[in-house]
């Protein structure tokens, strides 16, 4: 098995110019980024991406040997703020007519929440009928417009998110039925707490599931809530108890070919954090 390409998401390497991002970044010994757009200056989700703009961006990590494994694209997809709701399509539009200039075919997304403080909040609302057919309607919105562009709208199941369980995800892409809907597979999402004893089989279900729909994939890991939480929390790869052997040799054996990026970390956790993983994947 040939090692995985590692790489990390651009906002968590902050520096003066996309360049000096790139560079940074390969210095890490990394090959493969998720961009977030406000590394190179511009707001997460432009109402324009000038062309000259986008294919800088994609000079600045093609000349150290850096892919762009994704862009990210993430808004409230269930937002109740309407006319913010209709802006952020547009925007998403931008973004997914942007990806052949900045070297990408990627766009990630998510299924959005109920939450009105934060887009990675859970809500009880996201278990309501409604929020379901609605982030079904929007999805498939977001799909028409990834195929116009001939790219993936990758969105990440995550129990935050009105899509918090594998069953659910499977079920979003037989719903929306296009070939644009991907998935952003990051297996800490994926659990409960009352899952984390079952940390193998939640995982190849997540690959039986899924694994034929991986766009990108991601690399984090999850602890236990502290007394009484009601959701795990989130460590930087190898300081958790996710099953990273079982789960990269999965992702392995799935033909996935894109970079495994790395993020709720910062930029002194990347060393250990790509320790841990190069050892799982040697089995160790």
């Amino acid at each position: 098995m040939s090692a995985m390409t590692l790489g990390i998401m651009t906002r968590h390497v902050p520096r003066d110019s996309i360049e000096a991002v790139a560079g940074a970044i390969a210095g890490l010994g990394l090959g493969a980024v998720q961009l977030s757009l406000e590394s190179a200056g511009l707001a997460s989700m432009p109402d324009r991406i000038d062309a000259s703009v986008a294919r800088r961006i994609a000079k600045a990590f093609g000349d150290v040997g850096v892919s762009v494994a994704a862009v990210s694209g993430t808004f409230n997809v269930i937002d109740p703020d309407r006319a913010a709701l209709q802006a952020n399509l547009a925007r998403f539009s931008v973004m997914c007519d942007a990806c052949g200039d900045l070297g990408t075919s990627v766009v990630t997304t998510c299924t959005g929440t109920r939450n009105p403080e934060s887009m990675w909040r859970a809500h009880p609302g996201n278990q309501l009928p409604e929020a379901w057919s609605e982030v079904v309607d929007v999805t498939g919105r977001m799909a028409r417009i990834a195929e116009r562009a001939g790219v993936a709208m990758a969105f990440e199941p995550e129990t935050a998110n009105v899509v918090d369980t594998l069953v659910k995800a499977e079920a979003l892409i037989a719903a929306v039925g296009s070939p644009a809907v991907r998935v952003t597979f990051d297996p800490a999402n994926f659990f409960y707490p009352a899952d984390l004893p079952h940390m193998a089989e939640v995982i190849r279900e997540g690959f039986e599931r899924l694994g034929g729909r991986i766009a990108l994939a991601h690399a984090k890991d999850v602890i236990p809530p502290a007394s009484g939480g009601s959701h795990c929390e989130y460590r930087p790869a190898g300081d958790g108890v996710l099953d990273y052997q079982t789960f990269l040799a999965l992702l392995a054996e799935s033909g996935y070919a894109n970079g495994l990026i790395m993020h709720s970390l910062s930029e002194s956790d990347v060393p250990r954090s790509v320790a841990a993983i190069r050892a799982a994947e040697a089995g160790g």
